[in-house]
């Protein structure tokens, strides 16, 4: 599993990008295009679309890679309907490395290669169908504001199911991620995100919900099990304007059993198993009223537990302080129900149900010598 910013797709964006500026919704009458199965018919709707409009899928099998420049609404007659899976080839701009993607909404990137702030593409909304069987990400999102994926089954991808990076806004909305590669739900590297991850499912990926480098994320009423972690809230210590990562919170969530085992990559991603939720160099963010049980590592890991409290100071990111873990229901998880690696301060971890704590000496247990 990858624990640094995908910047060579970041970087073929920008090279497309040059010919390519996302255009601002307009004052019109909106269209609805009704789109039919086939190769590459969905990016030829999306080529003739003007911004506002709505590509209404029917059911049936899609094989394209649809790049997404304006304002759109994507959907699809069911998950179990309107099915998109690679084509044979595609000239899609998000598609960098070898690696390619289902539906990519992107907003502008300036000269340098980063994307510009101030350009993002704008209310891209996508639901109600299934992406599989893609190299990369099933649906993902550059520099996006009010991006929407709702109702959307994505799976058996190369690298995320559904994904978005550097955006604000943003809601996945009870969608169901399984079978990828990285993560099953990502949102990151994005300053004042002001987005939600909520009733989604996802299992036998990487991540199951990875937040990473990011400011006011929530995740909540999502179920998570069988991945390597369940939900990870992570600093790498990336630049942005506003990092350390901070204000996560993590409410009424079930993770259990995530005990898949991911073994070290060679990017220098460490061996990850039985983690139900993380906190990974993150500050003042909030875990409460989630219920978390039998995460318990099935192979090597650099650290399991229910919930972890971890540093990521020695490899370029923070220790974990100031967060708040109450009211949790934790059991059966190994080695602990709660771990802290010892760094960090001002961590309250109080009111939880637990039988166990690492280390054992600060009741955060019922079980804990005061």
């Amino acid at each position: 599993m990858k624990w640094v910013p995908k910047v060579s797709l970041l970087s073929g964006l920008a090279i497309a990008a040059l010919g390519v500026t996302a255009v601002p919704a307009q004052a019109r009458s909106h269209h609805s295009v009704r789109v039919h199965p086939g190769t590459g018919t969905i990016s030829a709707a999306v080529a003739k679309a003007k911004p506002g409009d709505k590509l209404l899928l029917d059911k049936g099998v899609f094989r394209d890679s649809v790049f997404i420049p304006i304002t759109l609404t994507i959907r699809g007659a069911g998950w179990s309907k309107t099915i998109i899976v690679p084509p044979a080839t595609s000239n899609n701009p998000c598609n960098q490395g070898g690696g390619m993607s289902g539906l990519c909404a992107a907003g502008a990137f300036d000269s340098t290669g980063n994307p510009d702030t101030t350009k993002p593409v704008v209310n891209v909304s996508i639901s109600d169908l299934q992406t599989k069987g893609f190299s990369d990400t099933g649906v993902l999102g550059f520099n996006t504001k009010g991006m929407h994926v709702e109702h959307v089954k994505s799976h058996d991808n190369g690298g995320y199911g559904i994904a978005r990076f550097v955006s604000t806004d943003t809601l996945f909305d009870d969608n169901v991620a399984f079978n990828n590669g990285e993560a099953g739900l990502y949102m990151g590297d994005s300053p004042h995100a002001n987005s939600v991850l909520r009733g989604n499912k996802a299992y036998n990926n990487g991540f199951g919900l990875f937040l990473r480098d990011s400011t006011d994320l929530k995740a909540y009423d999502n179920k998570v099990w069988g991945n390597c972690v369940g939900i990870m809230a992570f600093n790498s210590g990336a630049p942005a304007p506003d990092l350390p990562a901070a204000r996560y919170t993590i409410v009424d969530n079930a993770v259990w059993a995530n005990n898949k085992a991911c073994p070290a990559d060679p990017q220098g991603g460490p061996a990850l198993s039985g983690i139900g939720i993380g906190l990974f160099g993150v500050q003042n963010s909030q875990v409460r009223d989630n219920d978390v049980n039998h995460n318990v590592a099935s192979g090597p890991s650099l650290v399991s537990g229910g919930i972890v409290l971890f540093s990521t100071a020695s490899f370029g990111g923070a220790d974990a302080q100031h967060n708040t873990i109450r009211d949790n229901e934790l059991a059966r998880n190994k080695p602990a129900d709660i771990v802290w690696d010892g760094n960090g301060a001002g961590n309250r971890v109080t009111e939880n149900d637990c039988s166990v704590a690492i280390p054992g000496n600060l009741g955060w247990c019922p079980g804990d010598d005061d």
